[in-house]
């Protein structure tokens, strides 16, 4: 990305009249350096913007473009544009992905991830549903997004943060923002471990009428939804209405019919959603029959960091020069630890320098 076109993405994504489709209008039909030759007004009746209000927000973007690169830099906050190979694979997908995500901490595209949601407001047994969920997916080497809000969604981030799993945040503000300030110790948690992800600029409160359109993106990081407890009229199910429409399998935990709590997610079974009576029901759907050896390997504390990732990286018979290749490991190393293994009894070599896992661990 050229200096120029750096500024111009983030001086779109500081106007609050400009989304995903008016920026690929603005890419598709001028391009970025000659929408930024127009004048605002004429930007603005390019896109067809006709209220007086907007005027100001097109006349400061490329200000406001200059104060935003000041921010990340001094805070070390990173963007990544929709184009880039980095942009996260199953967000493009979607509907009207965001065309900038701004991030603290560190994107990790190789993992399963599951979104965790359900109301502000939950009673005790769902919570220890929740944290059991949580850390089971954990231990499966699940992801979790979430919303960092009061309720499942900090309950199931904060189980997966002290079980050292992989979260993601996704925030309805700023990145720098941070919302709850109930959560603050949660969120430099996921800071350092996980990652602190928005389409809006650093600085930016988290107004009403950010949360909904935020929900689309916890979704479609996620490739699969459940839903833990939602009353019938819970902003969770918004967040369910993107996952169907994204094609992401939706899953929700039945609940007491008397209980209001349970109204919307057992409304959500009525309509389709599939039942998880427990972690599994989930975790095989996503990872087939790699799930109990990705497990097993987590959850051997002889084995170390360069070893599991080695077994992880098997998968039925795997060439060893695929296995340098998904590892990183130089060929004398992996040879050396794939003999330990073998000793061991986790691994069998076969003709043609393949290699397999034995009994799925």
């Amino acid at each position: 990305m050229m200096p120029d076109e750096i500024i111009y993405v983030l001086a779109l994504s500081s106007n609050s009249y400009i989304g995903p489709k008016k920026y690929t209008t603005i890419k598709n039909s001028l391009g970025l350096k000659e929408f930024f030759s127009l004048s605002a007004k004429d930007q603005m009746e390019f896109l067809k913007i006709r209220s007086a209000k907007a005027v100001p927000e097109f006349e400061r973007m490329l200000f406001e473009a200059e104060k935003i690169l000041k921010v990340c830099n001094k805070i070390g906050i990173k963007f990544v544009r929709i184009e880039d190979e980095f942009y996260p694979p199953a967000l493009k997908e979607i509907e009207d992905p965001p065309f900038l995500l701004y991030y603290l901490g560190n994107f990790n595209h190789s993992i399963k991830k599951i979104a965790v949601i359900g109301t502000r407001h939950p009673s005790k047994e769902a919570i220890e549903i929740n944290k059991y969920f949580s850390r089971e997916f954990v231990s499966y080497g699940i992801g979790v997004v979430s919303g960092l809000a009061r309720g499942h969604d900090s309950i199931a981030q904060r189980t997966v943060v002290e079980n050292d799993g992989y979260t993601i945040a996704v925030m309805g503000g700023g990145v720098d923002v941070i919302y709850p300030l109930e959560n603050k110790n949660l969120y430099y948690q996921i800071r350092e471990k996980g990652c602190i992800v928005s389409e809006y600029p650093p600085g930016t409160y988290p107004l009403k009428q950010n949360f909904p359109l935020r929900n689309r993106i916890i979704s479609g990081l996620s490739d699969a939804v459940l839903v833990l407890q939602a009353p019938e009229k819970s902003g969770t199910l918004i967040t369910v209405e993107y996952a169907q429409r994204q094609h992401r399998d939706v899953y929700t935990i039945p609940g007491n019919t008397l209980d209001p709590l349970y109204r919307g997610s057992n409304k959500l079974i009525q309509n389709g959603a599939k039942i998880a009576l427990t972690p599994e029901d989930i975790v095989f759907d996503l990872l087939g029959k790699d799930a109990k050896k990705i497990r097993n390997i987590k959850n051997d504390l002889s084995l170390s960091d360069e070893e599991k990732l080695i077994l992880k990286s098997i998968s039925k018979e795997t060439h060893i020069d695929d296995l340098i290749e998904k590892s990183g490991i130089s060929q004398q190393n992996l040879l050396r630890i794939l003999t330990l293994l073998e000793i061991r009894g986790y691994v069998e070599q076969l003709p043609g320098g393949f290699y397999r896992v034995l009994n799925e661990i």
